[in-house]
């Protein structure tokens, strides 16, 4: 099984691609095309930065050793299930490598309104906010939706140009925010 995908995209957005990918690899696991892999504790990690002439190419490579005797990984998830029931008292860790990007995007998202630039990854970004939806706690989740519905009413804003409607919007989501975090952290 092999997936390799290459695109043209935007500096900011191959930063928000690489967040990601970092939350996956810290969650033990990458997904790319539908293509799901599991990863051990340990990984060997290769990079390479090359320079020619007006070109520059940055490469790495995660190399994984599959596990053949299944006692061996029955014990990991065993002992990985083990320690997440110790933390049950806390977010888990991938919605709060979630959270960080959906922080990010979020920035990235108001400086593209401030300047009229398009923003690329909408449909990323509205799938992070559902997804971290999903593992709201009851009495914050009101508040999440109406932030996420908001969010949403300014990318629809900024994609027609109604630039002023959409950063009311997005200030509007700022104090909800600070509201909600004040109340509920």
């Amino acid at each position: 099984m092999g997936t390799k995908r290459e695109k043209k995209i935007g500096r900011m957005e191959a930063a928000q691609e690489l967040a990601r990918l970092s939350g996956q690899v810290a969650d033990g696991f990458l997904e790319l095309a539908g293509n799901r892999a599991e990863l051990p504790e340990e990984i060997l990690l290769k990079r390479s930065l090359k320079i020619k002439k007006n070109e520059i190419s940055f490469e790495f490579t995660l190399k994984i050793k599959a596990e053949r005797d299944s006692k061996k990984a029955q014990q990991r998830q065993r002992r990985s299930s083990s320690r997440s029931s110790e933390k049950s008292d806390k977010r888990p860790y991938k919605a709060k490598k979630l959270k960080k990007e959906i922080g990010m995007m979020w920035k990235a998202l108001k400086r593209c309104i401030k300047s009229g630039e398009t923003f690329r990854d909408k449909d990323g970004f509205i799938r992070a906010l559902n997804t971290y939806g999903q593992s709201a706690d009851r009495e914050w989740a009101r508040e999440w939706e109406r932030c996420e519905s908001l969010v949403k009413e300014a990318l629809e804003l900024a994609g027609k140009g109604n630039v002023d409607e959409a950063l009311e919007r997005c200030k509007k989501v700022d104090e909800m925010t600070k509201a909600c975090h004040k109340k509920y952290k």
